[in-house]
């Protein structure tokens, strides 16, 4: 695999120092690194465009939803990726409606950030996987309106199984392993539920579930 090449904006200098030395000897190559989008478009002319940035996030969620709308506009090939010191479900769902394809947590492991960065690459849209449980303990506050639960009344038994997985951040490949079925099997039941939900992909079927409270709903079922 050739070295993809990244664009590392925001955060301090020391930091974005310590961010590459983490990436490096992976096949992820800095190329280029800025204290905001602004300069980094302000310099677009004069770079290569790259294959992923990486935004790092101060915490306000404007800042990042516009920072995201504004790289994604300029650089139409790159993937945008946040990475975040607190997990947040808000600045998660602005990323991703700003065009995000990753929100990533300043904690994660050289491994685990590696292989999320080559996930996105494959057109995947990457999140922590430990939202739903955080969620789901009260570890995680939204200011926005809860999704409409009653969206989720006409899927099957099956099809609950999966969206409850997902919540997760389980493949297709896990999700047919914990259900006894076929990656292919668990596929046509994603675009069913998908569809179901009024959504566009599995990471929006996440993020409604857990926002609709269906995960809590489907344990209380099965107890």
């Amino acid at each position: 695999m050739s070295k993809s090449s990244t664009f590392l904006v925001g955060g301090t200098g020391l930091f974005r120092r310590g961010l590459g030395s983490f990436l490096q000897d992976t096949d992820f190559t800095i190329v280029a690194e800025y204290d905001a989008a602004e300069d980094c478009i302000a310099a677009a002319d004069d770079t290569a465009e790259p294959e992923l940035i990486l935004f790092v996030s101060s915490g306000n969620i404007d800042t990042t939803q516009q920072a995201v709308e504004d790289l994604s506009d300029r650089f139409h090939d790159a993937r945008v990726i946040v990475l975040s010191g607190d997990l947040s479900v808000d600045e998660l769902a602005a990323s991703l409606r700003a065009g995000a394809r990753g929100y990533l947590l300043g904690s994660i492991s050289k491994e685990a950030m590696v292989h999320s960065l080559t996930l996105i690459l494959l057109g995947e849209t990457v999140f922590p996987s430990g939202l739903a449980n955080a969620w789901m303990n009260g570890g995680l506050s939204a200011s926005r309106p809860a999704a409409d639960r009653s969206l989720g009344r006409d899927l099957t038994p099956r099809e609950s199984e999966i969206l409850d997985c997902l919540t997760g951040g389980a493949s297709n490949k896990q999700i047919a392993r914990d259900l006894g079925i076929t990656e292919a099997t668990v596929k046509i039941h994603m675009k069913s539920l998908i569809r179901k939900i009024g959504v566009s992909n599995r990471t929006q079927a996440a993020l409604w579930a857990i926002n609709s409270g269906f995960s809590q709903e489907a344990e209380r079922t099965a107890a």
